[in-house]
């Protein structure tokens, strides 16, 4: 018992050594037997048949989705009615007490008159019947002028007229009948205002387009102007504006104080 109370911190020592030792002797065989089994592993991984890779499939509804928003850019409005970048806006409170954003009134005035159909205003001309006597026939043709201030002239009327005859209040003047003289089958005629030459047929119309009337639409107050004409008022917006021309594509309206606005269609 004294030799042990002596040299018990040796053995204690001498028993970690040992212990230190047969840890690192098994370490030893460890390392060879993780190397024999790497290396039989490599081996058997290099000789074996390698599977063909797959492609991952990139067909997925957020993969189309972000290809189609690449190529199909949007364009950028900085300008626009509803875009706040540039058309800064005030902010008020609603009956609930929360801040909303107030949405800008559409443009007021000839700016927001829009020009949305034209009508075609025509002269149109037809033969009626055979008048008079065999020896002075006179032939009748109806005449519409869907394109005078007027509203009375407008609507379908007779004329009678002889070959050669010609007065002021005459729309046309007959020049040639051609044909036998109580049934002729063609007509050359001239109108008097622009000494314009023209055929009409028996049975067929002469229709000319001698001006137009316009669909209008005031998006500000909510209101449509149908089929207005030349020499016409509107009211936008409480500014009363004169339609003084108008075409197919365009018209144009003058303000109150002479201003001048052309519309496109």
């Amino acid at each position: 018992m004294e030799f042990i109370k002596k040299h018990y911190e040796k053995l204690v020592l001498g028993v970690v050594l040992l212990a230190v030792a047969g840890l690192a002797i098994s370490l030893v065989f460890s390392v060879a037997q993780v190397r024999s089994y790497l290396e039989t592993a490599l081996q058997q991984l290099a000789g074996a048949k390698q599977k063909p890779l797959v492609p991952e499939n990139l067909e997925t509804n957020l993969t189309q989705t972000a290809l189609t928003r690449v190529s199909q850019r949007t364009p950028t409005v900085l300008a626009a009615q509803d875009h706040y970048t540039f058309n800064p806006i005030t902010w008020t409170r609603a009956a609930s007490g929360r801040l909303e954003p107030s949405k800008p009134r559409p443009n007021t005035g000839a700016s927001g008159l829009a020009y949305v159909a034209a009508h075609d205003l025509v002269l149109e001309i037809a033969f009626e019947q055979v008048a008079g006597t065999p020896e002075a026939p006179r032939y009748q043709f109806s005449a519409r002028r869907d394109y005078e201030k007027t509203v009375n002239i407008r609507r379908a009327m007779v004329e009678s007229v002889a070959v050669g005859s010609e007065n002021k209040d005459q729309l046309f003047r007959l020049l040639e009948a051609q044909g036998p003289k109580e049934s002729p089958t063609n007509f050359v005629c001239e109108l008097m205002a622009t000494r314009e030459s023209f055929n009409l047929a028996k049975g067929k119309n002469f229709r000319r387009t001698q001006g137009y009337s316009a669909d209008l639409r005031y998006e500000a107050d909510r209101r449509d102007f149908p089929q207005k004409r030349v020499g016409e008022t509107i009211n936008l917006s409480g500014a009363v504006y004169k339609i003084v021309a108008i075409e197919k594509d365009e018209l144009v309206v003058s303000a109150p104080n002479s201003v001048r606005t052309t519309v496109a269609r």
